[in-house]
């Protein structure tokens, strides 16, 4: 398996979960390398960087409302 700059597989894998990765994902992944399948896993951790990406930007619309209530009522304390 072309391990891509990684030493073992093992570092493949830590790093994989360590990038939020599911033990699924992770799976794959390797069996795509183990196959010589580089671009289908290559659409597998791009599909998983949209997913973080989508959780992000949900996240910070979050902070957006909050950050709209905490100045309406700092506005009304003042």
């Amino acid at each position: 398996m072309m391990l891509y700059g990684y030493q073992s597989e093992e570092e493949l894998i830590q790093n994989l979960i360590d990038a939020g990765c599911g033990e699924s994902t992770v799976d794959r992944v390797v069996d795509c390398l183990e196959q010589g399948q580089k671009q289908k896993g290559l659409l597998l951790l791009q599909k998983q960087r949209k997913t973080l990406l989508d959780g992000i930007h949900k996240e910070q619309s979050c902070i957006g409302y909050l950050d709209d209530v905490l100045n309406e009522m700092r506005r009304e304390c003042t």
